[in-house]
C-alpha cells in the first residue's frame, strides 16, 4: 500500500480508518464457555468452580467479609485457611442474575459519568 507523504517532514502518513461498530448482541450463554470448550457448562452441575482466588485476600479482608454477612459460627481462633473455606462457601452459595448485574453495572457507569463526566 502506497502512503501520501506529508509534505512538511516527508514521512508517510497513514490514512485513518475508524473501525466498524459490531451490531451483533452479547450473548451471556456464549461468554460462560471457555475457549477451548466443546459445549456450553451444564446447569445440572453438582459443584460450581470458583473462579476467584480467595487465598490472596488477607485475613483482615477475609474477616471484614465475614462480619459483613454474618456467617456463623465466628470464632476468634480461625486460621486464614478456615476463612477462606468458609468464606468460600458462602460466596459460591451466592445466586445472581448476571443480566441484572450488567444492566446495574451499565446504569451505575452512566450515573458516575453524569455526575464526573
Amino acid at each position: 500500500m502506497i502512503y501520501p507523504f506529508n509534505e512538511d517532514n516527508q514521512r508517510p502518513v497513514k490514512a485513518r480508518i475508524r473501525a466498524q461498530k459490531s451490531k451483533k448482541k452479547f450473548s451471556i450463554s456464549a461468554a460462560r464457555c471457555h475457549i477451548g470448550d466443546a459445549s456450553p457448562p451444564s446447569p445440572k452441575a453438582s459443584h460450581k468452580i470458583l473462579k476467584v482466588n480467595l487465598n490472596k485476600l488477607e485475613t483482615e479482608t477475609l474477616w471484614r467479609y465475614w462480619r459483613r454477612f454474618i456467617l456463623v459460627d465466628a470464632s476468634p481462633h480461625l486460621s486464614k485457611e478456615q476463612l477462606v473455606d468458609a468464606v468460600e462457601r458462602h460466596f459460591i452459595s451466592q445466586e445472581l442474575d448476571e443480566l441484572q448485574v450488567i444492566d446495574q453495572f451499565i446504569q451505575a457507569a452512566k450515573r458516575l459519568k453524569t455526575v464526573y463526566g
